[in-house]
């Protein structure tokens, strides 16, 4: 078995160089550990496609639901007789007081929600790995890493870094929030802290030179910033933003439960708890609810289809392993390999979406059975043609 040599060159004080050469036998648990990797995210895939497409049936089916039920309400009185019931509401949102940052003292008169991002002036580790192959199976890898300064909202830890001697990053004394007023109400109606939570409206917070600031801080237009000199900056030095949604109006679908506005249980154990800044119709807020589950179904979709894709790659890790003794073998086999792990995917992946269906819409889950039957045939049948077009060529 070969030895595992490792050379470390300092380049300078902000850069520094690794050289890692693993012989052929060495790569053998690295591979077998990624075969296993690599199932498990096949079944991992399979677990997300079939959960994500029962989430989008049972969420389009409560949505068409609550469309048919819902009851438009004026929003100046509470009326007993909807108790309990899915109503639609828009109205001017009022809160009672202040909402203020308690470490900062900076807040807006009317606010649903105040944000307070954080922003620590720090060291972060950028890496770049290079690995090349030689005859044998022996692989070579060149990893830089590269020392920068930036601002980021999130503590980096330094002590995890290859080089942490003169890149070290003080604690983080402040961190990002974001606060929600209470009492918070549409007209007559209280508003839920869940309805609130889903306002984006945010708009920039003016300064307020009222404010009695932390030790060390100071407005630098619309910032707070602690430091000698936000144009040039230290390791450690902060800056503090904010921005609010002011009270204004929206639009509610919800239950109406004891005069307050919540989440209303429709079918299959979906919420309906929809929000949206202005006056909106309820059918346009059903709409656009509708349309944001499409939206996701889809992106979940395509998460599932990549992970199945690098799963069934990881699964051929120990065959590119013994091809690896002679490079240009091993790049002719990692093609292969992903050629089929594309001829395994697609289909797999439309079967495992049909089999959802199958247990809800039967109709369209046995079309995509069969559509994915017809592509896997047709993808089968393309390859070989072109072998013989290279052949021929």
């Amino acid at each position: 078995m070969a030895d595992e040599d490792t050379v470390t060159i300092t380049d300078g004080d902000d850069t520094v160089t690794e050289t890692t050469t693993q012989g052929w036998f060495d790569r053998l648990g690295g591979s077998v550990a990624g075969a296993f990797v690599g199932f498990l995210m096949v079944v991992g895939s399979i677990v997300l496609l079939s959960w994500n497409e029962g989430r989008a049936v049972d969420a389009i089916t409560a949505l068409n639901a609550g469309a048919k039920a819902v009851q438009s309400v004026p929003a100046d009185a509470v009326q007993p007789a909807n108790e309990g019931r899915l109503v639609h509401v828009s109205g001017p949102a009022t809160v009672p007081g202040r909402l203020n940052d308690p470490v900062f003292n900076v807040g807006h008169p009317s606010a649903l929600r105040l944000e307070r991002t954080v922003e620590m002036y720090q060291w972060r580790q950028n890496e770049e790995s290079k690995s090349e192959k030689s005859v044998g199976g022996s692989e070579t890898t060149t990893t830089t890493y590269r020392y920068v300064k930036e601002w980021s909202e999130r503590p980096i830890d330094s002590s995890a870094f290859k080089r942490p001697d003169g890149h070290r990053n003080p604690p983080m004394p402040y961190r990002s929030a974001v606060l929600e007023a209470r009492g918070a109400k549409l007209g007559a109606f209280a508003l839920d802290p869940s309805l609130v939570k889903q306002v984006s409206a945010f708009e920039r917070l003016a300064p307020d030179s009222s404010a009695v600031l932390p030790q060390g801080f100071a407005w630098v237009g619309e910032q707070l910033y602690r430091g000698a000199s936000p144009d040039q900056p230290q390791i450690g030095d902060l800056r503090v933003g904010f921005r609010v949604v002011p009270a204004q109006t929206l639009s509610v679908v919800g239950a109406q439960m004891n005069g307050t506005l919540a989440g209303f249980p429709g079918e299959r154990g979906q919420t309906i708890n929809l929000v949206e800044v202005g006056t909106r119709s309820a059918d346009t807020m059903f709409q656009h609810a509708k349309s944001d589950e499409n939206t996701l179904t889809w992106i979940l979709r395509a998460v599932g289809f990549f992970v199945m894709l690098f799963g069934v790659l990881f699964m051929a890790s120990p065959i590119l392993w013994l091809a690896s003794l002679l490079p240009f073998l091993e790049s002719l086999v990692g093609a292969a390999a992903f050629g089929v792990a594309v001829v395994v995917s697609v289909p797999l992946t439309l079967t495992v979406v049909a089999v959802a269906w199958l247990a809800h819409r039967p109709l369209i889950g046995g079309g995509l059975i069969v559509a994915g039957i017809v592509l896997a045939v047709l993808i089968r049948r393309a390859l070989p043609s072109r072998k013989r077009v290279a052949a021929a060529a």
